[in-house]
C-alpha cells in the first residue's frame, strides 16, 4: 500500500512539474497579442484615445498600442516615407486626404468579414473601395464666444460671409491650408458667392476680404487655446469639436451652421498596407467603430458617432444650433476633384492669403 501511495505521489508530482514546465513556456497575453503603432490626431483626440480607448483595447486584447501624433497631411507624409518598410500599423486620416493616401498605395483594403462592427455604422462611413472607415462625424460651421458677442453688442452669425465683418477684425481664427477644413471653407465661400469647386475664384476673393480679420492661421485644427485666451471670438470649426470643448471645459462656446450650408468631414481610420501587424490593426479598427467605443467617444470626446446603435449625449443640442431655412444642409464635396486642384490652391493660398 505504501509503495502504491509513493507511485501515485510521484505521478502527481511529475504531472505538476510537467504542467508547470508548459506554463512557464507559454507566451504571456501581451506576447501572444503583439503590438501596434497608431498614428492619430493631436489635441483632444490624442488625450481621449490615450486615456479612454487604448487602455480598454489593451485590456480586451492583451496588446500594446503606441501612439504617434500627427494630422492627416503629416501622417500621409510619414506613410509615404516608410512605404517600403512601414513602421505605422493604423492611421487616422480625414476622409478627403484618405483618398489621396489610397491612390498612393499606402492603405490596406478592408473587408466586411474582418470587421463585424462595420455592419452597424452609417453608410457614408464606409469609405470608397474598402480603403478605411469613418469613426467620427464633423460638420463645418462657425464656433463663437457668445459672451464676447453680447459684451460688444455684435449681431448673430448667419453666413460664411460674416467672417469678413469689420466688427470681427483681429478676432477670427482659420486653419492653415494644410488642414482639410480650409479646403472645404474655400469651396463653401465660393458657393456662397456664386462659384463652386470648378470656379473657386469667388472663394479666394472672399478670403481676401476676410484676411484682415484673421489673427492667426492654425496648423493643428485645435482652436481651444485661442478661445481660452480671448483672442478668438469666431473660428471656422466643426460641430463635434465645439461640443467636445464645451463639454470638457464648460467654456461658453456655441456653434452655428451658416445659411448657405455646411460640408461634412469624417475622421477616418485605415490599416497601413504591408504593415507588420495587419491582423491586430484590423481588430483595432473594428473596435474603434463598435458601439461601446463610439458611445464613450460621444460622451467624453463629444464627437458625433458613426455607429447607428450609439446614443448621443442629451446636452449636445444646447451647444449646436441651426438657423432657419435648412442652415445645416450638407453640401457634397468632390474629394477626388479637390485633391487634384489642391496643389494649385495651396500655392495660391500661400501667396495671397497666408503670407508669412
Amino acid at each position: 500500500m505504501k509503495k502504491r501511495l509513493r507511485i501515485r505521489a510521484y505521478i502527481a508530482l511529475a504531472a505538476l512539474a510537467t504542467t508547470s514546465l508548459f506554463q512557464g513556456l507559454a507566451p504571456t497575453p501581451a506576447m501572444a497579442a503583439g503590438s501596434i503603432v497608431l498614428a492619430c490626431y493631436p489635441g483632444a483626440p490624442e488625450t481621449f484615445i490615450r486615456q479612454e480607448l487604448i487602455p480598454l483595447f489593451e485590456k480586451e486584447t492583451g496588446a500594446t498600442v503606441t501612439y504617434l501624433t500627427g494630422n492627416s497631411v503629416a501622417t500621409i507624409a510619414k506613410l509615404q516615407a516608410q512605404k517600403d518598410d512601414p513602421q505605422i500599423d493604423v492611421a487616422c486620416i480625414d476622409d478627403g486626404p484618405m483618398i489621396q493616401a489610397a491612390g498612393m498605395g499606402l492603405l490596406q483594403t478592408l473587408t466586411p468579414a474582418e470587421m463585424p462592427n462595420a455592419a452597424d455604422i452609417q453608410e457614408v462611413s464606409h469609405l470608397p473601395n474598402g480603403m478605411g472607415l469613418g469613426w467620427g462625424l464633423f460638420r463645418l460651421g462657425l464656433a463663437y464666444n457668445p459672451d464676447e458677442f453680447k459684451k460688444n453688442n455684435l449681431p448673430e452669425l448667419t453666413s460664411w460671409n460674416d467672417l469678413a465683418r469689420a466688427d470681427l477684425k483681429d478676432h477670427v481664427i482659420v486653419s492653415s491650408i494644410s488642414i482639410s477644413y480650409t479646403h472645404m471653407l474655400l469651396i463653401l465661400l465660393a458657393r456662397a458667392n456664386g462659384g463652386s469647386e470648378e470656379n473657386i475664384e469667388p472663394g479666394f476673393a472672399e478670403m481676401v476680404k476676410i484676411k484682415p480679420n484673421i489673427f492667426n492661421f492654425d496648423t493643428t485644427a485645435d482652436l481651444t487655446s485661442y478661445f481660452q485666451q480671448g483672442e478668438a471670438w469666431v473660428g471656422v470649426w466643426t460641430d463635434s469639436e465645439t461640443y467636445s470643448y464645451a463639454h470638457r471645459t464648460g467654456f461658453p462656446i456655441k456653434f452655428v451652421f451658416p445659411k448657405e450650408g455646411t460640408a461634412a468631414i469624417q475622421a477616418g481610420i485605415a490599416v497601413v498596407k504591408n504593415g507588420k501587424n495587419t491582423e491586430l490593426a484590423t481588430k483595432f479598427v473594428n473596435f474603434l467603430v463598435g458601439q461601446q467605443a463610439q458611445e464613450i467617444m460621444a460622451q467624453k470626446l463629444g464627437w458625433l458617432p458613426v455607429n447607428k446603435k450609439a446614443t448621443l449625449p442629451p446636452d449636445m443640442s444646447s451647444v449646436i444650433t441651426s438657423p432657419p431655412a435648412n442652415g445645416d444642409k450638407i453640401v457634397p464635396i468632390d474629394w477626388t476633384y479637390l485633391n487634384k486642384q489642391l496643389p494649385a490652391w495651396t500655392e495660391r493660398w500661400n501667396k495671397e492669403i497666408e503670407v508669412q
